[in-house]
Order: structure tokens, then sequence, then C-alpha cells
């Protein structure tokens, strides 16, 4: 039987199903669906092309201050203000459906509705998850970092927050295998050596990870491919998130939205995420919104580490320390302004209530707009993100972060059509996008709490 008329109206129904049901749903359900993304504020008034311009107030008018009767006025003086800007990032979450699975729907008006649910809804929890990863991360996707080779095929990955055997410890040595599921496959970044200008080089093969073993200190990953050098600095990063640093342009390699780990620090974001344990920094520079620290001394967030350095030991959560980073941030974003949240890890929830519990205090809870449930602390919320970086305390100022959005999330259906026919074979497919990038408009007014132990 030849599907003529009638394919195309089943196409018709599709698409109006993808439209008018789903889109809604979904871009509920994404901008609603993890803390974070829930109370960042949307901006979309201030992206212009491709990207955001933020005015940040930086310094205050000097032109002030008590002088003799008949003594000279202060000298003029103006407001201080630096522009940044924030590139918007691409993401996607690609459906496809077969063409016998549509015309077998063809009969009943509801079923495509159904058919299509498992495929709809599974792509639209894994592109939420994948947001909220990298709402915690630095741009540079980094989902795991690589400790020894145990084989041709095998690989451990650290866990320990401290311990790595070969090289430092850095962003991403707590992740294990966590963000690698089995057979989704992953691309190891290599770094060259310093001597040789710190170019990053990304492997073109994915390596896919075939299986995955869990323990206490590490996690061993069993590849099909493993078509790479491992070496002291190597992480892993998804199939096309990364490309190599080799435009000359900072930021050039990382392809993925910018998260609090970049944004909630005193580093420049090549500093984050390619480290030996010896030396940091790529061949060019990449720094938050393009301010370098070095030379916008400002632009850096509150961080209180370990006396000998970030990831160079660890101690113990107390409600001093807790204290000390609140009115830090207080000082700086203003009372009553910020800090307005608190987001850490289980664990480290667990330390704070007891800490509450020995000092015999009661620890009262919150109800939150959308849902969340959330620990009091000097009145403001203390939450868990499932995707929290292990041993950190972010005390947020939360209306200093804002998603700056090119679109809201989307069917790709500029040809008029969200269901494209893919070429050779008999199948269609459906794409959702997002262009969007979180930006800092004050960093001053974050704060982080890091090397923090907790019981296991």
């Amino acid at each position: 039987m030849a599907y003529t008329g009638s394919t195309a109206a089943i196409l018709s129904n599709y698409a109006e199903v993808l439209k008018t049901f789903y889109l809604p749903a979904i871009q509920e359900q994404l901008n609603h669906g993890t803390v974070l993304s829930d109370i960042i504020e949307i901006n979309e008034k201030d992206v212009a092309g491709k990207n955001a311009t933020i005015n940040m107030h930086y310094g205050r008018n000097k032109g002030t201050g008590a002088r003799a009767d008949g003594g000279a006025l202060p000298d003029a003086d103006y407001q201080k203000y630096k522009t940044a800007v924030v590139p918007c990032k691409y993401n996607y979450g690609r459906v496809t459906f077969s063409g016998p699975t549509i015309a077998a729907t063809r009969d009943e008006k509801g079923s495509y509705a159904r058919v299509i649910d498992n495929e709809i809804t599974g792509v639209v929890r894994d592109l939420q998850q994948e947001i909220n990863r990298q709402y915690w991360g630095c741009g540079y996707g980094i989902l795991g970092r690589w400790r020894t080779t145990v084989g041709t095929t095998s690989y451990t990955l650290q866990k320990l927050y401290r311990g790595n055997t070969v090289g430092g410890d850095s962003f991403g040595s707590t992740f294990g295998a966590k963000y690698l599921a089995e057979n989704a496959g992953a691309v190891a970044v290599v770094l060259s050596a310093y001597s040789s200008g710190w170019v990053m080089t990304v492997d073109d093969t994915d390596m896919a990870v075939s299986a995955i073993v869990e323990s206490n200190d590490y996690d061993t990953i069993t590849v099909t491919n493993p078509d790479v050098t491992e070496a002291a600095g190597t992480f892993y990063a998804r199939p096309a998130s990364l490309v190599t640093d080799n435009a000359g342009v900072a930021g050039a390699a990382r392809l993925e939205m910018m998260g609090l780990r970049g944004i909630v620090t005193d580093e420049d974001l090549d500093e984050i995420a390619c480290d030996d344990g010896t030396s940091v920094g790529l061949k060019t520079n990449d720094p938050l919104q393009g301010l370098a620290v070095g030379t916008y001394t400002w632009f850096k967030a509150n961080v209180d580490k370990h006396s000998s350095g970030r990831y160079a030991g660890q101690r113990a959560l107390t409600l001093n320390l807790m204290q000390k980073m609140f009115d830090k941030v207080e000082t700086k974003a203003g009372k009553d302004y910020g800090p307005d949240m608190i987001l850490t890890t289980r664990p480290l929830r667990r330390e704070y209530l007891s800490l509450m519990q020995a000092d015999r205090r009661n620890v009262n809870t919150m109800k939150l707009d959308g849902g969340w449930t959330a620990l009091e602390y000097n009145g403001i919320p203390l939450m868990v993100d499932d995707d929290a970086i292990d041993g950190e305390m972010y005390f947020l100022t939360s209306k200093d972060l804002q998603l700056y959005r090119m679109s809201d999330y989307d069917w790709m259906d500029k040809d008029n059509s969200i269901l494209a026919r893919i070429s050779g074979y008999d199948a269609y497919e459906a794409v959702l996008f997002l262009y969007a990038e979180l930006g800092c408009t004050r960093r001053n007014s974050q704060g982080v709490l890091v090397d923090l132990a907790y019981d296991a």
C-alpha cells in the first residue's frame, strides 16, 4: 500500500503534537526541572546577535570628601564600568522515528502521542540532566579524570577528593565514572607537555565505554577503542563537545555552557580545566567573559580554601567557616541582597545538620516557589543539587546570575516541518535546541567553601 496523502496528514499530526502539546510541557519542565534552572533569571533583552553584553559596575566616583572652608573642591571623577561579552552556547536533543512506526499509528488519532511519548520524554530527561551538569562545570565538558592505565582497554578514573596516583587533583577528580554511562562513549582530551606550549588536543576517536566497575577509591572503565595515550592532565569529554585548542582564540575550545565552577572562583577557566599537578593554562588564556583575573582583580569570587591550597588538603566543615563566608558575600553584595541561597551536596548537608544538633540548635525547613524544600541558614535556603561538586558549599547571590538566552527550548522547523526525513532511510527526526549561556553580572557577590571533609 502506498502512503501518499494520508502519510502527509500523519506527519502533520506528529508535528502538531510536538509543537502544541509537547513543546510547552518541555519548556516548563526544562526551565523549572532543577534548582538552578528554577532560580536563575532569564535575560533575553541584552542578547544581540550571538552574544550578550553586560555592563558591570566595579568602581565608585572618587570625587567626594570633606574640605576646609574655602578649600578646593574634590577633583571630579566618574562611576567605573566594564563591558563583558557572554557568547551563547548551543545545546541539542535529537530523536528519530521510523516510517513503519508512523504508518502503524495512522488510524488512531491519539496513538501517535503515545508512540512518541517515550522518545520525547526520554530526550527531555537526558537534555535536562546534561544542562544541569553544565550548570556546575566550567565550559570544558569535563566528565572525569584519568588515574592510571590497567590494561590495553582498561583505565581507572579519579574518585577520591585527594589522592590521584599520577598528577595533581583538580576539577573532575571526584567524578569517577558517574558521567560515563555504559555505552555512552567518551573522547579523551590530551594535554601536551608544558614545554611545547600547552596545546590541548582532543582525540577524535570515540572510546566507546562498554563497562564500568565502581569502587570506593576509583572507578574502572573498559573501552572498545583505546586510541589515546593517557597521561597526567588527561580528562574525558562528550564526543564533539570540545575541540582542539589551535585557534588562538580564548574559549574557542569549549562548546558547553558555563557553570558555577567557572563563575564562583578566583581563577581563569583554562586554569580550572587544564591541570597536570605541576602547571596550568592553555596556549591561549581563557578568562570568564573576557576578563582575566590577573588584570581585573575585582572580577573574582570569594573562595575559602585549605591553607595548603585548593585540592591540597581537607578540613572539617564548621559553623564558623559558614558564617565567615556568609559575611564575606554579604559585605560585597549588600545586606538583604545576598547571599540568598546555599547549594551543596548531601554529605555536606548531613555535616551541617550534625553541627546544628551538636550545638543543640533547631534547624527550620523552608518551602520555596516551585515546590522545593530547603533547610534554613540565616534566613536563606540551604539546598542540595545532584550535580553539586564534592567537598564544596556555594553561597550564591542568584540575582547576579542570569541565563542569557537567544532562544528558549524549541524545535527546529525553519523548513516548515518539525519532522524532517533522514536522507537514505525510512525514518524521520526531530531536533530540540536551546541557545543560551549562563553569565554573571557581579562575581564578587558569590562565594564558595572548598576542601571540606565529611563522613562518607
